[in-house]
């Protein structure tokens, strides 16, 4: 009789049951794994950067994302008014072709000061009057060959009468005539140089009779105007053409503006253009004007020449020496190709470009620079004189991030 294997103990309930457990962790374990290794994977990915398509292509053109091509605005070029002014700087001045210096015009002392500095005066009203010495000697020799002619026509009267009763001889006659004829010589050359001191023969005729000798001389102002300057003082002596002037009157109405401008542009300007004047002092407002000289010479030092226009100011709000700012249109406004500011980028050279959309490639779209000669610029618009045609698509915002983008030189 062989004796049998000996058989396995059957497994418990037990053991079973940490079988299935070993088996769940392992389990777990291997998909903690793969999720740990797919988020690495994941962010591995992500932190690889995507290649860029955006930058420099070929020799003046640029490509950019698809996305970005909004931002650029294409469109083609506009046509817009631009005026032909010049801008200068300078300043407000007297008219002096409406500005007079009133001297006396006889040497002596001021007696009587009859206006201020800031009055309103008329034209042949009286300023200032001035004792003269020479006008006293006028009137004394008025009021002296006034006696002799008296004398001599008495004289002459009774030599008159005489001589129709043969009392007298004819050449006693003949004398008193000559004497009455000297005498009227000499009284008509009183009255006339008391003439010549602006005193009509009323006036002369009240000197003879009253027998004034102490006269003043009353200067009048030649021109209506403002008194701007007044130097004279009572007791001041004064001379014909002597500076400072006792009194200096303005026609305040009309007023000088007065620019240095460069000799480059001297072929542009004419009489009679047509100016605005803006100064600090009233921003809100502008003052119309017209040139009235275009310098003769150039400074030597400066190479600048003198602009000159009168301006009008009928408010009298404007003051000799205030600086303005003067826009001078120098021809007809013209209607001109144009872009916006954004659309035009200056390079380090000084040339000035506009990028040309030029459609697309394989990877995105292209724009292509193109060189522009720019005119003037006017509410945000610059002309353009010559490299662009109407008809052209060009980005007329953000150009400067398309030339910014081609310096780089990405590929």
């Amino acid at each position: 009789m062989t004796a049998s294997a000996p058989q396995k103990p059957a497994p418990t309930q037990s053991s079973k049951r940490l079988g299935i457990i070993a088996g769940a962790a392992l389990i777990c374990i291997a998909a903690v794994g793969g999720v740990i290794y797919a988020g690495t994977h994941n962010a591995q990915a992500e932190e690889a950067p995507a290649e860029s398509i955006a930058g420099k292509v070929d020799k003046g053109i640029v490509r950019v994302q698809p996305d970005q091509v909004a931002s650029f605005e294409i469109g083609k070029p506009e046509t817009h008014e631009f005026r032909n002014v010049r801008h200068s700087i300078g300043v407000i001045d007297f008219n002096q072709d409406r500005t007079s210096k009133v001297y006396s015009p006889y040497q002596g002392r001021v007696s009587q000061v009859l206006v201020k500095a800031g009055d309103d005066v008329k034209a042949e009203q009286v300023l200032y009057t001035v004792a003269v010495p020479d006008m006293a000697q006028a009137a004394s020799a008025l009021i002296s060959t006034s006696a002799t002619l008296r004398n001599a026509n008495e004289t002459l009267k009774r030599t008159e009468a005489l001589a129709k009763d043969n009392s007298i001889p004819q050449k006693e006659y003949l004398q008193a005539q000559t004497d009455q004829q000297t005498a009227r010589a000499a009284y008509d050359a009183a009255r006339q140089n008391l003439r010549l001191f602006d005193l009509g023969d009323a006036e002369i005729s009240r000197i003879e009779k009253d027998r004034k000798i102490g006269l003043e001389f009353a200067v009048k102002s030649p021109i209506a105007g403002r008194v701007t300057q007044r130097a004279a003082q009572p007791g001041q002596l004064v001379q014909p053409g002597s500076d400072p002037a006792p009194m200096v009157v303005s026609d305040m109405r009309s007023l000088w503006m007065v620019a240095n401008v460069p000799e480059s542009e001297f072929s542009q300007y004419r009489i009679g253009q047509p100016v605005q004047v803006r100064v600090s002092a009233w921003p809100d407002k502008s003052f119309e004007g017209k040139v009235s000289y275009v310098g003769d010479s150039v400074d030597a030092d400066s190479r600048r020449f003198v602009v000159r226009a009168e301006v009008s100011d009928p408010e009298h709000v404007l003051r000799p020496q205030m600086t303005a700012d003067f826009n001078i249109t120098v021809a007809a406004a013209e209607d001109s190709l144009s872009v916006p500011a954004q659309a035009v980028v200056r390079e380090g050279s000084g040339r000035d470009v506009v990028w040309l959309a030029m459609g697309k490639d394989a990877k995105g779209p292209l724009f292509t620079k193109a060189a522009v000669v720019r005119g003037k610029t006017a509410d945000g618009w610059v002309q353009i004189q010559e490299g662009l045609k109407s008809d052209q698509l060009i980005a007329r915002k953000n150009a400067l991030f398309l030339s910014s983008l081609y310096e780089t030189n990405a590929q």
